[in-house]
């Protein structure tokens, strides 16, 4: 019998995927990058608004990459990124929710950076950690990485002067009496934990973390040994000083000016600007790679670690943002892209499955050609391998993902569920809106008409953010029915079917499952467990001594 053309290249090119890039990876091993955009609207790059923004790397990125079209992962940042390094469910992982969030910790569980380091791989950490470091066990050079140049916490208070968060979360004022506050910038390697110069503060933290990204590139001892950089930019996290004073949004003032000035808002104009400016970060750090001769031996990797926030991102045409359990909040940009791509792959897209948890098993053993060991923590992991399927363009392995659970240890009064195509939420899920970038002024509209200002004597832009919404824009998903949504004919969650009788049995199927998952929940992962006496005295001691040296760091 003959056999196709088309079927014999398929299995040509699952043998490839595999099996020979296994063996290709243990005689020279990928580089990865991997890079966090921090509460990037699903809208907000100029390849899926119409060039409103400008972000011309990513927008060639994505030309040549797959977008991942159904990546999930948390509506807020630290559960988020402890599933990354755990290749757990948030709440798989302990991490419900940031309650308690400098006492989170991950060390139940093997990093993923552990697992490369066996394979040979040089490990960097830049940008955001926000997974705990109370205890200097819990934080990025005790997990795996050999340096780590950043912060510890959810947000600096500043872009340029990269203050601790002042008092966000709300279980960390590390105020003085005269409001200053301590810098949350380190760095560290191996063991020695210890502040980054004071020389920093003036200067834009994204320069910052693209700089030294390019400087560790540079200094990489050779192309044939194989890094992988975790590259965690603020960008673009409001400002978390300027929370209560509703100035987050900050960027150049030349970056404002030379972009957005058709614009129509000053929130947008410098919203867009932190766009442009993460897609200069990450053209740096690629420009550092190709320099090297690394760039042709590397897989890229984009992903937002939440929704974008209503008050100053955009989902469309997805519904919700950050904090909710919409899609707008938990489904996200996910991107894979640079020469190690398929060729027939480039510029495509895939829709299968995807979760935060999957980059443990993908990025070890589908890019890296390792094997993730049996056991790796208390709890198996909850990720798949999906370079295959993602090469390949089949299906996905994963058939679900558990966005949250309610047990013994944590009820927020929200859980949610997808299943192949089908969504339940029972819960109040959050604000509603479905936002889109607005369209463009047909005259120019200088910066300053409204609200946005620039501090004297610099180039420091600052917006605020938008009103929250009246809460009419909420809206209950109450149990037992819930909200129903087929995500395949209705993507932006407009459609409810959970009071049409044809649906019930899906309806009570996915509310056992959530129950089962559920029962299955670890405590929470605090340092000191339920003693939230020792936890108050560790951050105490911790303000304390922030505010005696200047700098956050861990007190054990």
């Amino acid at each position: 019998m003959m056999i196709g053309t088309k079927m014999l290249s398929a299995c040509l090119f699952t043998i490839f995927v595999s099996v020979s890039a296994k063996d290709q990876a243990q005689r020279t091993r990928p580089h990865i990058l991997f890079v966090v955009g921090d509460d990037v609207g699903y809208n907000d790059f100029g390849y899926t608004n119409g060039e409103r923004t400008f972000t011309p790397t990513m927008n060639e990125l994505a030309a040549t990459g797959i977008q991942l079209k159904a990546y999930h992962t948390f509506k807020i940042c630290s559960p988020s990124r402890a599933s990354i390094i755990t290749g757990r469910y948030p709440w798989g992982a302990g991490f419900y929710d940031m309650s308690r969030d400098t006492e989170h910790c991950t060390t139940n569980f093997t990093a993923l950076p552990q697992l490369l380091k066996p394979l040979g791989y040089r490990t960097h950490a830049l940008g955001k950690w926000d997974v705990g470091f109370l205890n200097r066990t819990c934080s990025a050079t005790y997990r795996g990485y050999d340096t780590f140049f950043g912060y510890y916490t959810a947000c600096q208070g500043d872009y340029w002067y990269h203050s601790a968060s002042g008092g966000y979360p709300d279980n960390a004022q590390c105020t003085a009496p005269d409001g200053a506050l301590p810098t949350d910038f380190s760095s560290n390697v191996g063991t020695k934990v210890q502040p980054a110069p004071t020389s920093l503060n003036g200067t834009y933290n994204r320069v910052l973390f693209s700089n030294e990204a390019a400087r560790l590139i540079h200094a990489h001892p050779s192309p044939t040994i194989p890094m992988f950089m975790y590259l965690a930019f603020m960008n673009v996290h409001d400002g978390c000083k300027y929370l209560k004073a509703n100035m987050g949004k900050q960027a150049p003032l030349g970056t404002v000016t030379g972009h957005y000035n058709r614009t129509t808002l000053d929130t947008y104009k410098v919203s867009g600007a932190m766009y442009t400016e993460l897609d200069l970060g990450i053209t740096e750090a690629i420009d550092a790679l190709k320099a090297q001769h690394m760039w042709n031996n590397t897989f890229y990797i984009f992903v937002s670690d939440n929704g974008g926030p209503l008050d100053h991102a955009t989902n469309f045409p997805l519904r919700g943002g950050k904090h909710t359990f919409w899609n707008g909040g938990v489904r996200v940009t996910g991107l894979i892209s640079g020469p190690l791509v398929p060729v027939e792959r480039r510029g495509t897209e895939w829709h299968g499955l995807a979760h935060s948890s999957d980059w443990y098993h993908t990025v070890v053993e589908g890019m890296a050609g390792g094997n993730v060991p049996e056991d790796t923590g208390p709890r198996p992991p909850d990720g798949f391998n999906l370079w295959p399927a993602i090469a390949l363009d089949s299906h996905s392995p994963r058939t679900e993902v558990v966005h949250q659970v309610a047990n013994q240890y944590f009820n927020e009064s929200c859980t949610a569920i997808t299943v192949n195509e089908m969504k339940l939420i029972l819960g109040n899920p959050g604000d509603n809106r479905t936002l889109r970038w607005p369209e463009e002024s047909q005259t120019d509209i200088p910066f300053g008409r409204s609200g946005g200002v620039v501090e004297p004597g610099t180039d420091h832009a600052r917006a605020g953010s938008f009103p929250n919404p009246p809460p009419h824009h909420l809206e209950p998903c109450a149990p037992p029915q819930g909200c129903l949504f087929n995500l395949t004919a209705d993507p932006g969650e407009q459609n409810n079917l959970a009071h049409d009788p044809f649906y019930t049995d899906i309806v009570e199927d996915l509310t056992q499952r959530l129950a089962a998952h559920g029962a299955s929940g670890p405590p929470n992962a605090w340092l000191w467990g339920t003693d939230v006496s020792a936890f108050q005295h560790y951050e105490g001691l911790m303000c304390e001594r922030a505010l005696t040296s200047g700098f956050l760091e861990p007190v054990l």
